[in-house]
């Protein structure tokens, strides 16, 4: 039976190893790991079972090199690794980025795999994505030797899918399977069928400081790609969400590009043009302008489409600032001028946006900044950053995917409280939201004055920690927004965030708004993104929020 306190024996015991100066293997953490009853690995105490969703959930966020590692090393920056005898990682072999967008090097002859870590949920996120892999592997290895003696019968075996019965799959589950190990997937089976992983460990750097000092790195970055424009003077909203949806409403350049993506649609992808038929005929709710967003994914390697887009961007002073080996979130500003710019003239600019006074936003100074919502406890450091670096903040928005114990994947909910595992501190804040949410939502439901929690990672839940949370009515949970109110909290009050108390954050001095989207739903049949991704069902709820986000700052704007 499940309990909290084996959570905070798991996070402990890792913690507290990860402080030795040496390697530590995995498999000294799997007891611990284990005994949580992860609701993310269900069957991981089972070994005849092979826990495909955490399988799967695992091996989309960690490099095709772990097949064939032996070390993992964490650290915050290449200077870091350096200084620990790893040098020039960055000349390493650069890992393709994952669900977790990560930054990685392998290199080969050693067989380490350096992984760059911008605050502790990475580390959180890292270890106990490991010993689940590593726990699975090993599993399927003595299963598939168990009943293959012989390479050539597993090749068979594989050849005519009979696998799947002797694993005891169903048939979908195999193929999510394939899907997640990529197109060398018979290779990295065999692989599993030959070796039996024993995976070590070892941090760096873990320290406050460190994490403060990756950040700074990262702020660096941006005020050098930024010299002229002058950032902390100039007005800015900070907003947390992701990289395209912003970008789309403002460009419209998959609205202008109509035609090319709907000849797209109807000559490779004739699911998507049924679609496309059934928001027409008004037998689909999905806005049309949304479905051209997510079509205009599918020219994401056209160089004509991409040019054509980098020179509109350019036009309205937009700038994107990639990551280095710092933080790996690209950064988007936005001049807030350019929406009107859009507008004029029936323009680019979504048509669900509404402007009312286009010379007071054509005439505005400030800036929309807009980050790739940063893993955990990084948006603290991000937050707190700028800041200290920005002298007029005027309104911090939180864009976030979330599991939600009392809602369907594509409903909204926008919290009025929010429990951060952290800290152990309730904040209480005015979420604008609650009261500002002009757009309906035809897919699903908009949840208002909601309780959520930011947990510590995707693997510390279980059944136990789920139903204390739901005897609270904590019902959203999700990973970014109580980081990000402890430095909105220090934004606040003369002191750094306390701990193990109510923070009221009412007075804020700048307008707060936080809105979640349904991604994973615990209480039915443990649904996760590691089955899958939120595709066209969280389609929706994604852009209904950034389009409320940009109506918010409009209106702040014109009533200046």
């Amino acid at each position: 039976m499940s309990s909290i306190e084996s959570i905070e024996l798991n996070v402990r015991s890792y913690r507290s190893a990860l402080k030795s100066s040496l390697e530590i293997t995995v498999n000294s953490l799997t007891n611990s790991h284990l005994k949580m009853d992860s609701i993310l690995h269900p069957y991981g105490n089972n070994p005849d079972v092979i826990d495909i969703s955490a399988l799967i959930y695992t091996l989309l966020r960690i490099p095709k090199s772990i097949d064939k590692t032996k070390l993992v090393v964490m650290g915050q920056s290449p200077e870091v690794f350096d200084q620990a005898g790893y040098a020039n990682i960055t000349s390493w072999h650069k890992c393709l980025p994952t669900a977790r967008r990560a930054v990685r090097y392998y290199q080969p002859s050693t067989q380490t795999l350096a992984s760059i870590i911008s605050s502790i949920s990475d580390v959180d996120d890292i270890v106990n994505s490991l010993v689940a892999y590593q726990s699975e592997w090993n599993k399927l290895h003595h299963l598939l030797k168990l009943h293959y003696p012989h390479l050539r019968d597993l090749k068979k075996a594989i050849k005519n899918e009979n696998i799947i019965k002797t694993l005891n799959l169903l048939p979908g589950d195999w193929q999510k399977l394939c899907l997640a190990l990529g197109k060398n997937c018979s290779l990295r089976i065999t692989r599993i069928y030959r070796h039996h992983h024993n995976l070590r460990l070892r941090l760096l750097a873990g320290s406050w400081i460190d994490y403060t000092k990756t950040t700074q790195h990262w702020w660096k970055n941006i005020t050098t790609n930024t010299i002229g424009m002058h950032l902390p003077h100039r007005a800015v909203y900070f907003v947390s969400s992701n990289t395209h949806s912003i970008l789309n409403l403002i460009t419209g350049q998959a609205i202008a590009s109509q035609k090319e993506l709907l000849k797209l649609a109807k000559n490779h992808h004739p699911d998507l043009d049924n679609l496309w038929q059934n928001i027409q005929n008004s037998e689909s709710f999905l806005h049309q302008n949304d479905f051209l967003y997510y079509l205009s994914k599918y020219l994401a390697n056209d160089k004509k489409y991409q040019q054509d887009w980098i020179k509109l961007q350019n036009k309205l002073n937009i700038l994107s600032i990639f990551p280095t080996h710092y933080l790996n979130s690209t950064l988007q500003i936005f001049p807030v001028s350019s929406l009107a710019r859009r507008s004029l003239g029936g323009g680019g600019l979504d048509s669900r946006l509404n402007i009312s006074k286009h010379q007071k936003l054509a005439d505005s100074n400030a800036l929309i900044i807009n980050i790739d919502y940063p893993l955990g406890f990084a948006a603290y450091h991000v937050l707190s950053e700028v800041l200290e670096n920005i002298n007029d903040v005027r309104g911090v928005y939180i864009l976030g995917k979330a599991a939600v114990l009392n809602s369907e994947i594509g409903d909204i909910q926008i919290p009025r409280l929010v429990f951060d595992e952290h800290t152990q501190n309730s904040y209480i804040f005015k979420n604008c939201f609650n009261s500002f949410f002009p757009f309906p939502n035809n897919q699903g439901s908009i949840l208002t004055n909601q309780k959520s929690v930011s947990v510590l990672g995707t693997f510390l839940e279980n059944e136990a920690l789920i139903a204390k949370y739901s005897e609270n009515n904590l019902t959203v949970m999700e990973m970014e927004t109580g980081p990000y109110l402890n430095a909105v909290t220090e934004a606040c009050y003369d002191q750094q965030t306390p701990r193990g108390t109510i923070v009221d954050l009412n007075s804020a001095p700048f307008d707060l708004g936080v809105i979640n989207y349904t991604s994973d739903t615990p209480y039915s049949q443990a649904k996760n993104l590691g089955a899958g991704s939120l595709n066209l069902s969280g389609l929706e709820p994604v852009y209904l929020g950034s389009l409320a986000i940009l109506q918010r700052i409009i209106n702040l704007e014109e009533s200046k």
